[in-house]
């Protein structure tokens, strides 16, 4: 192994150390010391705490352990769930601070770009639930991170890519790994934990380390398009028969899938050696695609905002066809779809399986929005997508769409020439003309 300590993350709601199932007995026996396997335990069950809070306490710790004379550049990061949040958040703030960083992460079932359940948690039912079974909070804000769209999960991934483009992040070996696992009878009462291309937690696209963020302005003098995806690609490994929990839980033995996937992330010291499991996940994860066509899916974010980057948050997207005919498209959504973000209604995100949907490009994306005021309005957006543009979605991938649109402000000003018969007295609206 590359490594000499290993750090695991739990995901939300977690309250127990037995979470972790037999990693830290597996890890052992590879030969890490038990002293060296740390185990996280934080709360996420309290209304008040957030992820970046969770990453800031993290810091403390290992602020701690380095003073007394520990190193973390041969530590690996293990997160599941939430987990892979606090994480990258973590390291980004030691980005920042120009501060070492561990030498692997290794996110399984990674929320990295949220879950369709942040918004379930947060329903009255739930509430209950967390109150009367567990006597806790259901942890608001964790929950409002985890949103499709949401704030933080925006910063952080664009984040993220900026300090990976720039060579930041070169210290650290990643890797993401999801299940495929969403079956059972849960499903069959809760759409949300039987989507398909989902482990029923999190969805594989949104797992899925490799991803792009567009910032657009179509109604630009010259339309700005900028794109940004990662310049190395990330070893991304969908794993087959696993649900979100079991891909902890249900290992067992070294041999397992998920924890062979991890042996092999741990052993990378090296480009050469991250290159070669980047290629060997991406065939398997390309076969399980080929095999799979109704669970291979993407998302896409779209974000709505006007020129002075505040968000529009009574807005309408439609992907259509080439004529802009949205039915034609409907069919490649996946059910229940779009999801808009609760707390950020400026944030919209689709879901949709990627075979069906590239049958019907080149693409049009149209978008209204209404400002609340008759003298306010937006200009309606209908932009294609097509060429190069049409493989910004990938399949079991994630897509940011980051739009600005125009604010129509003739009729809240006037000016007039003076004009001594003009009665002054006159209140406006209507404006003079």
């Amino acid at each position: 192994m590359a490594v000499d300590h290993v750090l695991l993350v739990h995901g939300y709601s977690v309250r127990q150390l037995s979470a972790y199932g037999q990693f830290p007995a597996l890890l052992s026996a590879q030969g890490i010391p038990n002293s060296n396997i740390l185990l996280s335990a934080f709360l996420s069950l309290d209304d008040a705490v957030t992820c970046d809070d969770l990453a800031g306490a993290l810091e403390d710790h290992v602020t701690q352990f380095e003073a007394g004379g520990g190193t973390i550049t041969r530590t690996a990061v293990l997160c599941h769930s939430t987990g892979a949040i606090v994480a990258r958040r973590w390291i980004l703030n030691r980005v920042r601070a120009g501060r070492p960083l561990p030498s692997h992460l290794v996110t399984f079932a990674g929320a990295n770009h949220g879950s369709t359940l942040a918004q379930v948690g947060r329903t009255i039912i739930a509430r209950l639930f967390r109150d009367v079974v567990e006597q806790s909070a259901v942890g608001a804000q964790v929950l409002a991170d985890l949103d499709y769209g949401s704030s933080f999960l925006w910063t952080l991934n664009t984040e993220w890519l900026d300090a990976a483009n720039a060579g930041r992040l070169d210290p650290v070996w990643s890797f993401s790994l999801g299940g495929d696992n969403h079956g059972g009878f849960a499903g069959e009462v809760f759409w949300q934990v039987g989507e398909r291309g989902s482990d029923s937690i999190v969805r594989i696209c949104g797992a899925n380390l490799n991803y792009t963020v567009v910032d657009a302005d179509p109604q630009a003098a010259s339309p700005r398009l900028r794109v940004v995806s990662t310049s190395k690609p990330t070893p991304h490994l969908v794993v087959p028969g696993y649900t979100h929990g079991g891909i902890i839980g249900n290992v067992r033995a070294a041999t397992d899938p998920p924890f062979a996937a991890l042996l092999q992330a741990l052993a990378v010291g090296d480009a050469a050696g991250y290159q070669t499991v980047a290629a060997d996940w991406a065939a398997q994860t390309a076969r399980w695609t080929q095999q799979n066509p109704n669970e291979a899916n993407a998302m896409i974010v779209f974000r709505v905002r006007d020129g002075g980057a505040r968000p529009v948050p009574d807005h309408l997207v439609l992907l259509g066809d080439q004529q802009g005919n949205a039915s034609a498209v409907s069919d490649a959504l996946e059910p229940h779809q779009p999801i808009q973000n609760e707390a950020e209604p400026s944030s919209v995100a689709f879901y949709v399986n990627y075979g069906r949907f590239m049958t019907t490009s080149p693409h049009v994306v149209h978008i209204e929005a209404r400002s609340g005021s008759r003298f306010i309005d937006y200009r309606d957006v209908d932009y294609p997508v097509a060429g190069a543009l049409a493989s910004l979605v990938r399949p079991n991938e994630t897509t940011y769409v980051d739009v600005q649109i125009a604010r129509g402000v003739d009729e809240t000003y006037s000016v007039v020439p003076y004009d001594p018969n003009r009665d002054v007295t006159l209140a406006w609206p209507p404006l003079p003309n």
